[in-house]
């Protein structure tokens, strides 16, 4: 009886060690959709260990594909990362938050983001639009589109397949995303005040933040195009290419809108810096952000838009203004 009792406490020990060997140390629940990030957080390979090869963070308004999550009642989503390996990774679910569904805009706000290319290519100088930049094309001395971005920022990707999605996430994909309809004027125009057309900046654009503004992509750039060339014309343009290899600051940025545009002009505006990639690694000024609310069509004075709109974060942005080429 003694040996009949061992042999079932041994059996018992086994199964229990045989199902602790068995089971998953996270029974996730599979999930579609779109993740936005609302603030930066941590991405962890273990969630329980906290390990987080690369130190992976993600960052506020980025986007990726949603896997899973960690249970019913979740704590964590999984995520797929292109750029790291492993490339799933598990955030805080106060991360951000899931798009499933078109995203309703319920107002209209609005983030107009204008890049001051030389600098751009100098952070970026292997891009296709960088290669050929020289002193005479049209981005040495005016401003660029990047983008108009309906805002919140979680505003994107309204009814835009996965499929489609999938290959934004991955920058060397945009230009096999499906094409879009321009007119040839719109699309010349938008060849040269765009330069990132050339490696498919303008599918990015209207995939993630157009589709959420308009269904025609003609219309969004077009008006988009009409904002960018109010600044272009402004005193604006005329500082940026006064300081050509001078150093400006948030402040000094903001005084020319109040003078194109009205006294409030200035507080809606967000300078952005990064640093050059060369041995000095020198701040420069690389984008401007222009906080807009307001219906935009196509002669809509950006004077208003602006007087309606939040005001932005001054911050401590100071650089250069980068002449170009790529280099000089």
């Amino acid at each position: 009886m003694k040996h009949l009792k061992k042999g079932l406490l041994l059996l018992i020990v086994c199964v229990y060690c045989i199902t602790l060997f068995i089971t998953p140390a996270i029974a996730s629940v599979k999930l579609n959709g779109t993740f936005v990030v609302e603030k930066s957080c941590e991405a962890f390979l273990s969630i329980k260990r906290k390990t987080n090869p690369g130190n992976v963070l993600v960052k506020r308004d980025e986007t990726y594909e949603i896997l899973a999550k960690n249970k019913e009642d979740a704590t964590h989503y999984l995520i797929r990362i292109n750029e790291v390996e492993p490339t799933t990774r598990w955030v805080a679910v106060d991360c951000g938050k899931i798009i499933d569904e078109p995203v309703v805009i319920s107002n209209n706000d609005y983030l107009l983001a204008l890049s001051w290319q030389p600098a751009f290519c100098e952070t970026r100088p292997t891009k296709t639009e960088c290669l050929t930049e020289d002193t005479n094309t049209f981005e040495a001395s005016h401003f660029v589109l990047h983008g108009l971005w309906p805002q919140p920022p979680s505003n994107i990707y309204c009814g835009v397949s996965q499929d489609v999605i999938k290959l934004d996430k991955d920058s060397s994909k945009w230009l096999k995303m499906p094409p879009i309809q321009l007119s040839a004027d719109t699309r010349n125009e938008l060849t040269e005040k765009m330069p990132g057309v050339a490696s498919g900046l303008h599918l990015h654009e209207w995939y993630k933040h157009g589709t959420c503004y308009s269904e025609s992509p003609e219309e969004y750039y077009q008006e988009s195009l009409a904002l960018l060339d109010q600044v272009n014309e402004s005193p604006v343009r005329d500082l940026f290419v006064e300081n050509l290899g001078k150093e400006l600051n948030a402040r000094e940025i903001r005084e020319p809108f109040v003078v194109a545009f009205g006294e409030n002009a200035g507080n809606k505006i967000e300078v952005k810096c990064k640093k050059d990639k060369d041995g000095d690694r020198n701040n420069m000024i690389t984008e401007v952000w222009i906080n807009l609310e307001g219906e935009i069509e196509a002669n809509t004075s950006i004077t208003q838009l602006l007087e309606n709109a939040d005001k932005a974060q001054l911050g401590s942005c100071k650089g250069e203004i980068d002449p170009a080429p790529v280099n000089e």
